[in-house]
């Protein structure tokens, strides 16, 4: 004889599970997501260097702290490209400008640490919110000499900007650290001027 609920309940696990799987991983997203500000680049002459200058702000500091104290180093990543956009072909590249810095907590002194492409010795302080404005605040992008601009041309500034645990594979760790249902981890943002 047959037992019809025998067979449902060995295959109502293997239903299951995907689905348990599934909505772990969201929330699991969710509480841990992580979101950047990026403060408006501006363009500025610095002793006759095109210099981009923008700020970078962690909106969920707490999740931050807690990831960092747990272990975690995190590398942010900034890419600043100048470009004169075309309308019937793709846009010149005139000049591109890379800032990485990473971040993470050292256990013995109980002090956050941060590496800048500017500095010989790192940042440290107890204080996250004091390392991350000092450290990211106010960043600068040198793109070239000044001269690289023209009067009456179009330009646009491009900044982008992802933040990722260190050796991951580019986009990976946003899906387990640092992903959401908005743009999490990753920004851009477009400034479009006449010189």
């Amino acid at each position: 004889m047959r037992n019809p609920d025998h067979k449902r309940a060995g295959a109502k696990p293997a239903t299951l599970f995907p689905a348990a799987f599934l909505a772990v991983l969201i929330l699991a997203g969710v509480a841990m997501a992580q979101s950047l500000s990026l403060k408006a680049p501006t363009l500025a002459n610095v002793n006759g260097r095109l210099t981009a200058q923008f700020g970078i702000v962690v909106e969920d500091r707490p999740i931050l702290k807690g990831e960092l104290e747990d272990g975690a180093v995190l590398v942010l990543k900034c890419e600043v490209n100048l470009l004169e956009p075309r309308d019937y072909w793709l846009d010149r590249d005139i000049s591109e400008a890379h800032f990485q810095s990473r971040l993470s907590f050292d256990p013995l002194t109980r002090e956050f640490v941060m590496t800048l492409p500017d500095r010989q010795s790192p940042l440290r302080s107890e204080d996250l919110s004091e390392i991350l404005d000092k450290g990211w605040g106010t960043i600068g992008a040198t793109l070239g000499s000044w001269t690289l601009l023209d009067r009456g041309k179009k330009y646009s500034l491009r900044l982008r900007t992802s933040m990722n645990e260190e050796g991951a594979p580019e986009g990976m760790m946003r899906f387990i650290y640092f992903w959401s249902w908005d743009a999490g981890a990753n920004n851009a943002f477009q400034l479009d001027f006449t010189f």
